[in-house]
């Protein structure tokens, strides 16, 4: 992940004369292994993502030694030979391993699969991932969006993004800093100041966004600016070898810096909130390390360390960092099967030998042989050829798989009206095989439950939450003074029922307001873990203001009639009484909801829909397309109590009823991923769009029942 020209693996000596360090390869092996197996078992090493931030300190402080030295040397950057030494270092490998993913997954994932890929893979290639991400991050419709084989490209893309602008910086401020009596201490100000000012924005935006504030590039800087002090202040950093106190000193600090990046990496989790200041544990970690330079006592880490284990993981960490994600991400397709324990030791096995191959026949040739003494203009312009031509591969999978759903669209448009159509089939003795083979495949973002609706727009006094809008007025009134107001409120599993809830709006004239946070309950409680993930202050906080804000405006409404559905199963609140999910939520629901309906407000609950286990998916289905039956699952697992839905009931008001599908999803003692031609769930957490529009008489049929 990191350029290793100006690093250290072995005693040969840097072209500047400086022995390379075996402590920042062992850093580099730490910083691997931390992300790696975050990515493999994230439940026992949760906050393993700060490897990325271990690799962006260690780049600020190489590339930054290694540009002042030049400029030291000659007065100037050869800008050229840079940029050319850096494309012939990193794009081989990376290119390879994208290219390779992108085929591997035509071959093995769904059209919708590789659409996305294929994309993301481009984003990928031209480097510009991690802005990619950040755009959609900020659309909470995405947290369930799968995973793509070039995610982790983000850190590279930003690491680029570095190497593309920090040459330009430290030589602006070197010839600024020149014309000064002091120019250490000019270039040192600098430095700290674009730090600071970034540190101050990734705190910022931590708070307000913190998905976006995860990928974008700014919010990274103030990283590699701590390890470009270190390099600019190298003289006041390694004391003279004379201080008795030195050695002691150095050990010291590796020692606290090897458990300060350790400890973030044990206790940080999803939760915490970063990267924002919490960064600076490991930041501060990692800088301690550097700083305390090669030599140490004979009781510090680096003897460990120094081990050749050690440093070869280091030396392979490149490759290593750009193969475990793709292998994880296809490895269950290729398998036909979720990876278990000794599968995920397989994973890591088949990455650290692809690393390892790459490294030598792909990282090293690159580095030394390719285009052996050919101009920078020369290397820049194959580096642009090489990536033209993975574009132009990333261009025909995505034509392809467009042109796969085209046809696949077009295919569930004809059989929409059949009477075997999806849940019809549930209702119609001349339907065969219900649980058959599905007729189409997944359409990918056609079959999304967040899309806009023609007649839909926001609401003139939308409900605020930080910049944005969350109330979305459907007006199907058509001027009538006596039309119904309606609102749907809830989470992403209210917004997969407004397939079904739109055509009722305009059949029957409503006015429909519709209000949706992904993740957040509408009881007063805070939420304090999301499918098992503790959550933080902030979420909480922002769950707490939308449903206060949109009980207000239910209260000021009055409508007719609200719809409520949540993924009460996934979202655990704490009341702080230490009582049953099922308790606390009878208690909250009540709360909430019984001020409605004392006003006269009906309202609906829709029984939340049964659990995919992550086993009922497109991907499985892909797997199994001529047994879906496989990627079934026992009800008795599949649809567990739905806490809301049970509070609404034990409430026994006439006002508040409870519409309940789930016959419609396990009408026996399985729940069931293909019914009636159609898959039923779009990805591992929400019901395919057609599949609710399927539903869409049944619906309308259980609405009126429980409205009699």
């Amino acid at each position: 992940m990191i350029d290793q020209t100006a690093s250290v693996g072995s005693p040969r000596r840097q072209g500047t004369g400086s022995p390379q360090r075996r402590d920042i390869q062992a850093l580099r092996a730490l910083a691997v292994s931390l992300v790696v197996a975050n990515h493999l078992w994230p439940d026992l090493l949760s906050g393993g993502y700060v490897g990325v931030d271990v690799f962006f300190v260690i780049s600020g402080y190489l590339i930054t030694k290694h540009l002042l030295g030049e400029l030291q040397r000659s007065k100037r950057i050869r800008l050229g030979q840079f940029y050319a030494r850096r494309a012939k270092r990193l794009l081989p490998a990376a290119l390879l391993v994208a290219l390779a993913s992108l085929l591997t997954a035509a071959i093995y994932l769904p059209a919708d699969r590789l659409l996305a890929i294929g994309r993301e893979t481009m984003a990928a290639t031209l480097y510009v991932e991690n802005w990619s991400l950040a755009a959609q991050a900020v659309d909470y419709s995405a947290q369930n969006n799968q995973a793509s084989t070039v995610q982790h490209y983000w850190s590279l893309s930003v690491e680029e993004q570095f190497y593309l602008v920090w040459p330009l910086l430290l030589l602006g401020v070197y010839l600024l800093a020149g014309r000064l009596r002091s120019p250490r201490k000019v270039l040192l100000a600098a430095l700290a100041a674009v730090g600071a000012a970034s540190f101050v924005f990734s705190v910022f935006l931590t708070y307000t966004s913190r998905s976006e504030a995860y990928f974008v590039t700014p919010t990274r800087v103030w990283e590699f600016a701590v390890g470009g002090l270190i390099a600019a202040a190298a003289s006041v950093w390694f004391a003279d070898d004379r201080f008795p106190g030195r050695l002691r000193l150095a050990g010291l600090a590796q020692w606290t810096g090897l458990g300060l990046v350790v400890a973030s990496a044990l206790v940080f989790d999803e939760s915490t909130s970063f990267p924002g200041y919490m960064a600076a544990v490991p930041v501060l970690g990692t800088a301690l390390v550097i700083m305390s330079g090669p030599q140490s006592p004979s009781w510090s880490p680096n003897a460990l360390l120094a081990v050749s284990p050690v440093q070869t993981l280091g030396n392979i960490s490149y490759s290593l960092y750009l193969w475990h994600w793709p292998v994880i991400i296809l490895l269950p397709s290729i398998m036909g099967r979720t990876l278990g324990a000794v599968d995920l030791l397989g994973a890591l096995l088949l990455s650290v030998v692809l690393a390892g191959l790459t490294k030598k026949y792909v990282e090293d040739p690159g580095r030394s042989r390719l285009l052996p003494g050919a101009t920078p203009r020369r290397v820049l312009g194959m580096t642009a050829v090489a990536t033209v031509l993975v574009l132009v591969a990333c261009a025909g999978a995505v034509a392809a798989a467009t042109l796969a759903q085209a046809e696949e669209a077009q295919r569930l448009d004809a059989l929409s009206g059949d009477e075997c159509f999806g849940a019809k089939s549930l209702s119609s003795s001349a339907c065969a095989d219900p649980f058959g083979p599905p007729a189409v495949t997944n359409v990918g973002e056609g079959e999304a439950p967040w899309f806009d609706a023609e007649g839909c727009a926001t609401h003139p006094d939308p409900i605020m939450l930080g910049d944005q809008k969350l109330l979305t007025l459907c007006d199907f009134s058509e001027g009538q003074d006596d039309s119904e107001t309606v609102w749907l409120i809830g989470d992403s599993h209210a917004e997969q029922w407004k397939a079904a809830i739109l055509p009722l709006a305009r059949e029957n004239n409503w006015t429909l307001n519709v209000s949706l946070v992904g993740g957040c309950p509408y009881v007063d409680v805070k939420r304090s873990a999301f499918m098992g993930a503790a959550t933080g202050g902030t979420v909480q906080k922002k769950c707490l203001d939308w449903s206060a804000d949109v009980s207000d405006r239910v209260l000021a409404d009055a409508p007719d009639l609200v719809f409520l559905s949540s993924f009460s199963v996934g979202e655990e609140i704490d009341d702080g009484t230490g009582r049953s999910q099922a308790e606390q939520y009878r208690t909250a629901f009540s709360d909430r909801v019984g001020p409605w309906a004392d006003q006269g407000t009906e309202v609906f609950v829709i029984r939340d829909t049964p659990l995919t286990l992550e086993r009922s998916t497109p991907e499985c289905m892909a797997r199994n397309e001529e047994s879906p039956l496989d990627c079934a699952n026992a009800k008795s697992q599949a649809l567990p109590a739905d806490p809301a839905a049970e509070a609404a009931r034990s409430l026994e008001r006439p006002d508040i009823r409870v519409i309940d599908l789930s016959d419609r999803f396990c009408p026996d003692d399985t729940c069931y991923a293909a019914i009636g031609g159609l898959h039923v769930y779009f990805d591992k957490d929400h019901v395919a769009r057609s599949y609710v529009r399927s539903l869409i008489p049944d619906f309308a049929q259980r609405f009126a029942a429980a409205g009699s």
